[in-house]
């Protein structure tokens, strides 16, 4: 055997041995049985006579010493001063691995070898000057491999106090050092573990003092990088919320002396002074012989779930206080849904539902409990949907989530539509236990959404229809025009007469596309604080002339005086339509009512900011209208009337006012039950001025010197070439520009008098040409034409120049030009 190096220890208290030692005949020390033999007095081996007479003489059995010194669970030895073996147990021989005939009379350098004698060689000369010595040491076993051992070497002195040899008291350590290095590695992946987690984890005494803590709970106390011997010293009692600490302590005695698990719940102050919600589990830990030795515990941190765990019963208190308690948190949650809710077996028995109250759903939800779904008193009442429901469930309880959209329909009951789903709920295992129903009212959302699309649908038509009107009017210009002419130069009276009967035509076309207009909201109404109800007031005589005898007509107008944004004038104009179509839907007669009241709109509304309005409905008795017909009753051009007797723009034209005022139009009508349209005018933010302005017209003046120069600016040839004749049968000297970029050079080339520039211009727009000329030359006059009706941004550009709109005849052109070559002033 080689050693593999070791430790030596002296002792401490440097004493003699003091256990004396015999030994007996050389067949015992051999450790070969004897034949039996007559008794004799034993014969003492060489070395051992001073033992043995220190013992009591030669009279002691060594024999029987031997075979003491053989069963002990001690391996020992016995050297002399030379260090030679004179004396070994057999539990030391058998580790050794040799006959103990071997071993005895041999040194220690023998049997050990150099290498390991040169370790021990101190140690074995202090113990023969009388100190006692131990050795620690890890050798190779010729056997055993690799293994630790542990040598005391105890002096044996003589009565005179002579050293006469040393006792060696041999262990075998390995499988107590292999358990303390386990030990070590276990406590110290324990401790990697437990700082690992992120649980509070400790460990303590019974005087409750902590023999260790993990980082978590070293952080959660003083913070990070905290001491933690600091941490395993805190009295945690100075840290519990005021509210808690005496239940707190109280639970904790009680659990402590349960000698079992326990739980406590608490408020704790973080090391930043913030108190949060800590669940603890704490059970007893037990020494190797069953006492209890102290505690093991692990906390976590649930301040969230906390909080929601008491909100959760702060509802279930509201709603539920009658439930019972094991199924509180249930209930609160089932009863607070907005949605109806129902619990269901898989084969669709009816387990539990909410109490969530609809027009279309059964008075007492609860009579459907333990009923299938499809025979629910609800279901019975819409037998439409009971084959749907079936395969609700059927698509449920074989794992899948089912979702329909339903409409509730039947006689007696408004229609809603709901936003159905039956979806599975699993076990831990992944086994459906329970099927859970769901129902959502999305009736108004509907409505909303048929809003929202209704209004697109209304904006892509106002953009559409404001296009050709413009473009119409344009053609319209050259149509009055060139009829006025003919109307004025025609020496046939009859050619006369048709060309005004045409320019009356067309004059009416240009009324329509002024309707046109209206409706797309491109021609720019005068809007401005009005008072609804006077105004209606004022419309009475003018009702009663349009409507008949036969027409009851009511008025129950808010008289609070509340001033909207309209325009009067074109608010008279879609009052009178909507009274005359109410009077076509009562053709034997009936009620129209003139009403008005305040309303809050507080969002939602696709096509309304929130804020305060005036609601204005005519509501009549007539025909009312069907679903296909009320969907496009407000869309251009649109008539249920027959051929020649309506232009389907009455109603166009009144949802464009209200949409350009900052309202909205609304329609309801049943068939056989009438109709009401309602009309929404926000509340003005300035009060009603004493007098309206009324519509802007050109200054009129009489002519300046002619003859003036005047530049016309229109992309449209034939628009600029009755412009252009109109002007010059007038005497002025006109030039013409097809569009803006050559009539800013003609400007430039030279600066003309007035300029007649059209509005609305591909490439350069009017009110850019009207900029850059303004720019260069600030007082030029400047008319525009247009065929919408643009006031709020000429104002923007030109406040001064006048705007003479498409169509127009000859001596309107001429009435604006003398106009704006007048100055003011």
């Amino acid at each position: 055997m080689t050693g593999k190096g070791g430790k030596a220890k002296r002792s401490s208290s440097g004493g003699r041995a003091s256990t004396p030692l015999t030994t007996s005949g050389a067949q015992a020390v051999s450790g070969t049985p004897a034949a039996p033999q007559t008794p004799q007095t034993p014969r003492t081996p060489a070395g051992f006579e001073p033992l043995v007479t220190q013992l009591g003489g030669g009279n002691l059995d060594f024999s029987a010493m031997l075979a003491i010194a053989d069963i002990l669970p001690v391996m020992v030895a016995y050297i002399d001063t030379s260090l030679t073996y004179r004396f070994v147990n057999k539990p030391l021989a058998d580790w050794l691995g040799l006959p103990r005939r071997d071993i005895l009379g041999r040194t220690i350098r023998e049997v050990i070898g150099d290498k390991a004698f040169a370790g021990r060689e101190p140690l074995l000369r202090a113990a023969l000057g009388g100190e006692r010595t131990s050795y620690a040491s890890e050798i190779e076993h010729a056997t055993r491999g690799h293994v630790a051992v542990q040598s005391d070497y105890v002096p044996w002195a003589d009565p005179g106090g002579a050293v006469r040899g040393i006792i060696i008291l041999f262990e075998d350590v390995t499988e107590q050092r292999a358990a303390e290095r386990a030990l070590r590695e276990s406590e110290e992946r324990f401790r990697r573990i437990a700082n690992s987690a992120p649980a509070l984890m400790w460990v303590t005494r019974l005087d409750r003092v902590r023999d260790f803590v993990n980082d978590a709970y070293a952080e959660f106390v003083c913070g990070p990088g905290c001491d933690t011997d600091e941490a395993r010293t805190l009295d945690w009692r100075g840290r519990i919320h005021p509210d808690d600490v005496d239940r707190i302590i109280a639970e904790s005695i009680a659990g402590e002396a349960s000698l079992q698990p326990f739980t406590l719940e608490g408020r704790y102050q973080r090391h930043d002074g913030e108190y949060r919600w800590l669940r603890s589990v704490s059970q007893p830990r037990f020494g190797p012989d069953g006492e209890l030795i102290g505690f093991i515990g692990v906390g976590s941190d649930i301040t969230l779930a906390k909080h929601a765990e008491l909100e959760l019963r702060r509802q279930v208190e509201e709603r539920t206080a009658q439930l019972a308690a094991s199924e509180a948190q249930f209930r609160a949650v089932f009863e607070a849904a907005l949605e109806v809710m129902v619990l269901l077996e898989p084969d669709g028995t009816i387990l539990a539902v909410n109490n969530r109250r609809e027009l279309w759903r059964h008075a007492d939800p609860s009579e459907a409990i333990g009923a299938k779904i499809w025979d629910a008193p609800t279901m019975r009442a819409y037998p439409q949907h009971a084959g749907l429901m079936k395969k609700g469930i059927a698509a449920a309880a074989r794992g899948r989530t089912f979702t329909a959209e339903v409409k509730m329909e039947r006689e007696g009951a408004p229609t809603a539509y709901l936003d159905v789903s039956v979806q599975p709920i699993r076990a831990p295992d992944g086994a459906i236990v329970y099927l859970l129903f769901e129902a959502r009212d999305i009736t108004e959302l509907k409505a909303a959404q048929e809003q929202l699309r209704q209004s697109q649908k209304m904006e892509a038509l106002g953009q559409l229809t404001g296009g050709i009107a413009h473009d119409f009017n344009n053609l319209l210009t050259v149509v009055v025009g060139g009829l006025d002419i003919i109307a004025k130069r025609a020496p046939d009276p009859k050619l006369k007469r048709y060309a005004e009967n045409a320019l009356a035509a067309a004059e009416r076309g240009a009324r329509l596309t002024g309707q046109l207009l209206a409706f797309s909201r491109v021609q720019r109404l005068e809007v401005q604080p009005t008072y609804v109800a006077p105004l209606i007031e004022n419309m009475r005589p003018l009702l009663r002339n349009v409507l008949g005898p036969g027409i009851t007509k009511n008025f129950d107008l808010d008289q609070a005086m509340i001033p909207v944004m309209a325009d009067p004038t074109q608010l008279e104009v879609a009052v009178l339509n909507l009274a005359i179509n109410a009077r076509d839907a009562m053709p034997e007669g009936g009620e129209l009512t003139f009403s008005s009241k305040p309303v809050r709109v507080r969002g939602g509304e696709p096509d309304l900011d929130p804020g305060d309005y005036i609601e204005l409905t005519i509501a009549d008795t007539g025909v009312g209208m069907p679903p296909e017909v009320l969907e496009r009753a407000f869309e251009p051009f649109f008539t249920t009337k027959e051929v020649g007797k309506g232009t389907g723009l009455g109603l166009s034209m009144v949802y464009g006012m209200a949409r350009q005022s900052g309202g909205a139009a609304r329609i309801e009508s049943t068939p056989g039950k009438g109709t009401a349209v309602k009309l929404l005018f926000r509340k003005a933010d300035e009060a009603v001025s004493e007098a309206a302005p009324g519509i802007e017209e050109p200054h009129v003046a009489a002519a300046g010197p002619a003859p003036a120069s005047i530049l016309v600016i229109d992309d449209d040839p034939d628009v600029r070439g009755f412009i252009v004749e109109a002007l010059e049968e007038q005497g002025y000297n006109v030039r013409e520009a097809a569009d803006g970029r050559e009539g800013i050079a003609e400007v430039e080339r030279e600066t003309p008098d007035l300029i007649v520039l059209d509005f609305i211009m591909p490439g350069l727009s009017g009110a850019e040409v009207a900029r850059r000329v303004r720019d260069r030359h600030p007082d030029q006059p400047i008319l525009f034409v247009s065929g919408y009706s643009e006031t709020d941004a000429v104002k923007r550009i030109a406040p001064d120049a006048p705007v003479l709109a498409k169509p127009f005849r000859a001596e309107a052109l001429h009435k604006a030009v003398r106009g704006a070559l007048t100055p003011t002033g």
